[in-house]
């Protein structure tokens, strides 16, 4: 009776190329972890806005985050609060019926600073009022940064929201 050998799986030095049997226990291992731990539906947008912000220099907001506790059952509201050395933004975001959603700011302390909403396709520029309101109406939902500019002093950048 012979001697059977067997060659272990996959190859068998670093430098020899990988055959069809690795390749099916890459894909078997692949399907288990798409199935125990998809990736987030919206990766590809986070991705995409994280590359168009590589090399900002602003400094990151912390974030703070709450469900508005609104009147009526429908309220959809989520409050938002951003804490940073310079500037404290809070932001009312808030879906419109077109499927879009509005966001309604405030700056402490209150300034006419510009500010800045960044997706990864778009971005959208207003200047907030004197007392710091600000509005950004019609936005579609997705990943999201607010960037505020002083007029004095550093840029501050949010940490990416989803809208």
């Amino acid at each position: 009776m012979g001697v059977t050998t067997m060659r272990p799986l996959g190859p068998a030095s670093a430098n020899e190329p990988l055959d069809e049997v690795d390749f099916l226990i890459l894909d078997q291992v692949r399907e288990l972890y798409t199935q125990a731990d998809p990736p987030p539906v919206d990766l590809v947008e986070r991705i995409r806005l994280a590359v168009s912000m590589a090399g900002a220099c602003e400094p990151l907001a912390r974030r703070r985050e709450v469900l508005a506790a609104g009147m009526r059952g429908t309220d959809q509201r989520r409050l938002i609060t951003f804490d940073a050395e310079s500037v404290t933004v809070m932001i009312s975001v808030q879906p419109n019926r077109d499927g879009t959603v509005r966001i309604d700011g405030w700056l402490t302390p209150p300034a006419g600073h510009p500010v800045e909403l960044r997706t990864a396709r778009i971005r959208m520029r207003t200047t907030a009022d004197a007392d710091g309101r600000f509005v950004l109406d019609g936005v579609k939902p997705g990943t999201a940064q607010l960037v505020v500019r002083p007029l004095r002093g550093r840029s501050v950048t949010t940490p990416a929201i989803v809208l």
